[in-house]
């Protein structure tokens, strides 16, 4: 368990492998898991729309071990609204100039993450590289 962490912000990739058993990174997404039952989830609404994509809701038995964190006491839902903008703008540009090429979801975590208003200590996501910078200078932890 980090040892300073007490709030998580969770990509939807983590989401996709932990509820997916074929999923390359299942083993490692449930060998994290207990961060979800042990920290307070900040859960962004575009992460949610971006995980319960097509593919995933024809996944039952995800869809059901979803709903479940979804209810837990320790899930805190953000709203994105402050974040759409600058999110979109920064998207598109960084894709334009060849500098990063995330999704506008993973801009909005990135933004929220800069945010001081926001407490977030750490993230589980298998694409650090899209957060690392972000997290080394807000000191978020990458789990």
């Amino acid at each position: 368990m980090p040892r300073s962490a007490n709030t998580v912000v969770v990509d939807a990739g983590y989401w996709y492998a932990l509820f997916d058993s074929r999923d390359a990174l299942h083993t490692k997404a449930d060998a994290k898991a207990s961060h979800i039952e042990s920290l307070t989830v900040v859960f962004p609404w575009p992460t949610l729309y971006e995980t319960l994509g097509t593919r995933f809701v024809k996944n039952r038995l995800g869809i059901d071990r979803l709903a479940r964190v979804l209810k837990q006491s320790n899930v805190r839902f953000i709203d994105d609204s402050p974040y759409r903008d600058a999110a979109l703008e920064a998207t598109l540009r960084e894709a334009r100039i060849g500098k990063r090429s995330i999704s506008l979801c993973d801009m909005v975590i990135r933004l929220m993450i800069e945010d001081v208003n926001i407490r977030i200590d750490a993230i589980l996501t298998f694409n650090e590289k899209d957060f690392s910078d972000v997290c080394r200078s807000a000191k978020v932890e990458i789990l």
